[in-house]
């Protein structure tokens, strides 16, 4: 029988497989590295002694061979079929050369040799299958994640070999006039040395043959940032002789701006000493506690992004992988469009290819070039349950964690960022707690009012992991002078800092553009009045300071007349954007288009953003930009932007685009354009689980349908989007939620005038059919699709009515087996339903010690699996159980704002009974007073929406509170009588006992205890099971006093 092979993967992660199995057991990186050592210096049995000294230098000699022992004792454990392997004495180790082994970094080193010997032969082709077999080799460097000192020269000298290689791959293409593989390796090659001007000028020059003179100025543009940046210094003079050489080759019409000075050095982060050191100290509790999440809050211009991109580049100094993203405000960005940009940074794309197949083909949703780049990877299966978006989430976080090196990511403008995002951002800090990962983000503390999602994100990420959060402030006089000074390259008297402090207030983007606007020359009744036309517009410009807004649109008017034209369109764009597209909005050649970047990001209006895109350099810039467009001009420019946008992506890739068409078509006022995109990008949103966004772009067209003339052809695309709407609002919201009611409502309405008869009578038999063959197979798919088992609601619903109606074992029987039903359909969202459902049982049955610990489990599955309404409901049982535990006001407060975000959603049903709980907590501390407000609301709300088979227990209560609250007893006894009655007449057992314990305890009181022991006994002995229950208990107890 053949050995099985062990294949080692050391390049980029370590890997181990042994007879088609993954070998997990080697999990730590001293072990890792031991038997590292062990299988790089195979040809040679190595010493015990040079070993322990090796991995130990700094112990002595005997606690070194201790640990060695320790180790590969360790190592014999973990190691499958070690004997076949690894031989050991007292004195040497050995791993057997001949055992069927696949090394990564073996193959990696012969297929080095081999292209060695193939290059004297002069052989171009095997050449280069020989450096792009070695090329696919390299995975990335050596054990990462390992820092044992015999490694780092091992290491480099293979980071040294994989370099010639793709330097000789880029010459070979290169001689072959293979422009564009050219291009590819030469870029891989800047990406490991971004500040090797050599390879900036070689990629332009690349570029430049490719006649792709924007992609070759935008890699001049990076230098310049990445030298400014990260060596405070200007390119060389042969860097600027390629960048002048590219610009002359244009017409000589246009020569004129070439000899233009270089941009302004960037000024190095002024003050944020504690900030800064608030920065360190999170890195460093991330890289030894695990996942850390900072918040940096502020003003829009009081230096969020500067700070956390330096940061950033501090991090990645240290050997970090860094990726950042930022939000837009504009419409129709893609659900999780952020982690789809931090998944396509250069730090993590590469890593990709180390994920399983499994993982890949769910990342694919957000990342669909990895179908073409890996042909067989296989399609992911549409959405049938809500609860798959939870499976999703972990192939994503999986994606981002896949490297072995500390992380950190950077999300910008958070206070525009989708829900789903942020909601995937909590899964993935809580993903894995050894992983180690920071997340930088940073919002505009004036655009987070109490409610905002991102409030909600860290009240539920404060409770289980560490959260710093940084709010800056402005700059103080000194600082800003140290600020301006930089910019201006000169020392400013006082009285001009002072000056510049008042009008800025010390705002560090204020501050740059006014001394820019001042060294830039811009006429003085620019700094002076409020707005060169008069009144500042309206929009978001108007939040700036007067001057400081006038100063902007004065940077703005230096402009030449085709970079402003450019600016309108890029305000116009609303995000980053890329010469492509300015140019076809545009219909511009690409001669001029290049052109007037270059003078944009001379100019500072623009910057490099991403792989091949630019930016504002300041949101501010943005919306003053756009303020300045007139509403007819805003329009044609909305509608040349869908019309681009549609033209440069085929049918097929229209998804990623589709909600920024409709968004453009909208405001164009082009309605009948814009609804099958927001259609298209709600699809697109739910594909990827994101319901609420979904729903956010189906209402959106509903409101813009509004706009179209009324007739039969508005009414079916209203038909059309009412039914879409539907089952997203029955999965987020519930069945008992108002916006179902009308969505419903409207579509039946609609079906009367415009409904396609046919296919309802087609859609009701093939149902009757379904149910009549009660084919388990096709029942369960109509369930699935309509996102709830309807025998497990059932049985839930059973249950509640079971207990009222006096059978609380059998209630609890027919709960647990609604649980046990979802729990077999393997159906997470209806997992979290019926366990809301069993958690409000176990609290009618007043166990609350249980209650308490179902509410807590309903409220995690509900959370888990995105189930707002199920979760609300959840909340406020685990609120209550708190409360009643220990009522003070802390706890109430808590079930009070429980209560009340339910009430936010719109939902009533069961509003009464939640109400009665914050009743019977306040009667529980002696606020009477309170407690009967509460009744009083729970019986108004149960008159007004007809829900009244709580009213015997709110008549109870109210009767109760009465009597605490000092009232006549006879009016105390009168509400519980009308409760015993109201019982009575529903036949809720359940109710009717508690309602005449109350009524015994009253007449007890009053010396009437023949009368309560007969009217208690009456009921009691009607009861035939759940004997054992706290009510029943507590009525035999009585009858035994009395």
């Amino acid at each position: 029988m053949m050995m099985p092979t062990l294949h080692i993967r050391l390049l980029g992660d370590f890997s181990l497989i042994y007879n088609d199995r993954q070998v997990t057991s080697l999990n730590t990186t001293r072990l890792q590295s031991l038997f590292a050592y062990l299988v790089l210096h195979r040809d040679v049995p190595q010493q015990r002694q040079h070993l322990a000294f090796l991995f130990w230098p700094d112990t002595t000699e005997s606690q070194a061979r201790n640990n060695l022992r320790q180790l590969l004792h360790q190592l014999r454990q973990a190691l499958p079929a070690v004997e076949q392997f690894l031989s050991a004495d007292a004195h040497l180790l050995h791993w057997h050369p001949v055992t069927p082994c696949h090394l990564d970094v073996a193959e990696f080193e012969q297929t080095l040799t081999l292209a060695d010997e193939t290059a004297r032969r002069n052989d171009q082709h095997a050449l280069q299958d020989a450096l792009e077999q070695a090329d696919n080799l390299y995975r990335g460097a050596l054990l990462p994640g390992c820092y044992d000192e015999w490694i780092l020269p091992e290491r480099e000298r293979l980071r040294q070999r994989h370099w010639q290689v793709l330097e000789h791959l880029l010459r070979l293409f290169e001689g072959q006039g293979d422009h564009v593989s050219a291009i590819r390796y030469a870029q891989r090659l800047l990406a490991l040395d971004p500040l090797s001007e050599d390879l900036s000028r070689r990629l332009m020059r690349l570029f430049t043959l490719n006649n792709d003179r924007a992609s070759a100025l935008r890699v001049y543009h990076t230098c310049v940032t990445t030298l400014q940046r990260e060596l405070g210094v200007e390119p060389d003079p042969a860097t600027r002789e390629a960048y002048e050489r590219l610009m002359q080759q244009e017409a000589p019409t246009i020569q004129a701006i070439v000899h233009q000075p270089l941009p302004a050095a960037i000024p190095t982060l002024t003050g944020r000493k504690l900030e800064w050191k608030d920065l360190q100290d999170a890195w460093h509790g991330a890289i030894t506690a695990g996942p850390h999440f900072v918040l940096v809050t502020g003003e829009a211009g009081i230096g969020k992004s500067r700070l956390a991109e330096d940061f950033l580049l501090w991090a990645s100094q240290q050997g970090a992988v860094t990726a950042k993203t930022r939000s837009y405000a504009a419409e129709g960005q893609l659900s999780l469009a952020p982690v789809t940009d931090w998944l396509r940074s250069a730090g993590l794309r590469a890593q990709l290819r180390q994920l399983d197949a499994v993982w890949l083909t769910e990342v694919a949703r957000i990342l669909p070039e990895l179908f073409a780049e890996q042909p067989g990877l296989p399609h992911y299966e549409s959405v049938t349950e809500y609860g798959q978006r939870q499976r999703f989430f972990e192939p994503l976080a999986r994606a981002i964690l896949v490297t072995s090196q500390p992380l950190l990511l950077l999300i910008d403008d958070l206070q525009w960022c989708d829900q789903e995002t942020l909601e995937w951002l909590h899964f993935l800090l809580r993903f894995d707690p050894t992983a180690r990962l920071l997340v930088v983000g940073c919002a505009r503390e004036e655009e987070l009012p109490p409610h905002h999602p991102l409030r909600t994100f860290l009240l539920h990420l404060r409770n289980s992991m560490r959260v710093t959060e940084i709010t800056l402030q402005p700059l103080d006089a000194a600082e800003t002078a140290k600020l301006a000074s930089q910019v201006a390259k000169r020392e400013l008297d006082t009285g001009s800092v002072m000056h510049l402090y008042h009008e800025t207030g010390g705002y560090p983007l204020f501050v740059v553009e006014m001394v820019r606007a001042d060294l830039g020359r811009a006429p003085a009744s620019l700094l002076e009045a409020d707005h060169p036309h008069g009144q500042p517009p309206l929009d978001d410009a108007r939040t700036l300071p007067p001057r400081v807004h006038a100063v902007l649109v004065g940077r703005l008017l230096q402009l030449s007349a085709s970079a402003r034209a450019f600016v309108e369109l890029a305000a116009t764009i609303g995000r980053e954007f890329t010469l492509d597209l300015l140019s076809t909005i545009g219909n511009a050649d690409a001669e001029s288009a290049v052109r007037v970047l270059d003078e944009l990001w001379h100019k500072r209006i623009v910057r490099e953003h991403g792989a091949n895109s630019y930016d504002f350099t300041h949101d501010k810039l943005r919306e003053v930009a756009y303020a300045e467009i007139s509403a007819p001009q805003r329009r044609m420019l909305h509608r040349r932007v869908a019309q681009a946008l549609e033209a440069m992506h085929i049918e097929e890739d229209l998804d990623p685009v589709s909600g920024q068409i409709a968004s453009h078509y909208e405001r164009a006022g082009m309605i009948e354009q814009a609804l099958p995109y927001y259609q298209r990008a709600a699809a697109v949103a739910q594909r990827v689980y994101a319901n609420e966004d979904a729903i956010s772009l189906l209402s959106r067209s509903l409101e813009s349908l509004e706009l179209l003339p009324a007739g039969s052809k508005r009414d079916k695309q209203e038909l059309s989007l009412q039914l879409a709407l539907a089952p997203l609002y029955r999965v987020t919201k519930g069945w008992a939620a108002l916006e179902l009611e009308r969505v419903l409502d409207r579509a039946l309405a609609l079906c009367d005038t415009v409904g396609d008869d046919a296919q309802v009578t087609d859609a009701n038999a093939q149902f009757a059919e379904i149910i009549a063959a009660h084919d388990p197979d096709q029942l369960l798919y109509l369930q699935e699709s309509q996102g709830v088992n309807y025998a497990a609601q059932a049985r839930a619903w059973q249950a509640h009515s079971l207990w009222c109606l006096g059978y609380s074992q059998q209630a609890l029987n027919r709960g647990l087996d609604a649980v046990k039903l979802v729990q077999d359909l393997d159906q997470p969202f209806n997992q979290a339903l019926v366990s809301a459902y069993l958690a409000l049982l176990q609290q009618l049955r007043a166990d609350e010690a249980v209650a308490r610990e179902h509410a807590e489990q309903a409220h995690a599955l509900a959370s888990k699996y995105q189930a707002p309404y199920y979760r609300a409901w959840a909340g406020i049982l685990v609120s209550y159980a708190l409360a009643w535990e220990q009522p003070n006001e802390e706890s109430i407060g808590r079930l009070r704002g429980s209560i009340a975000e339910f009430k936010t959603s719109g939902a009533r049903l069961r509003l009464p009974y939640y109400l009665s709980l914050l009743a019977q907590v306040c009667g529980k501390v002696g606020r009477a007073e309170e407690g009967l407000a509460c009744i009083d609301e729970a019986l108004a709300e149960a008159r007004t929406h007809n829900e009244r088979w709580w009213d015997a227990e709110l008549h109870r209560l109210r009767g109760e509170l009465l009597l605490m609250h000092g009232a006549d007893a006879s009016d105390g006894e009168a509400a519980i009588l009308r409760a015993i009655e109201i019982a009575r007449s529903q036949q809720a057992r359940s109710l009717e006992l508690r309602a005449t314990m109350s009524l015994a305890r009253l007449w007890i009181a009053q010396n009437r205890s023949d009368d309560a022991r007969r009217r208690l006994k009456d009921v009691y002995s009607w009861f035939t099971e759940g004997l054992e229950t706290p009510d029943l208990q507590a009525a035999r107890l009585l009858l035994t006093q009395l």
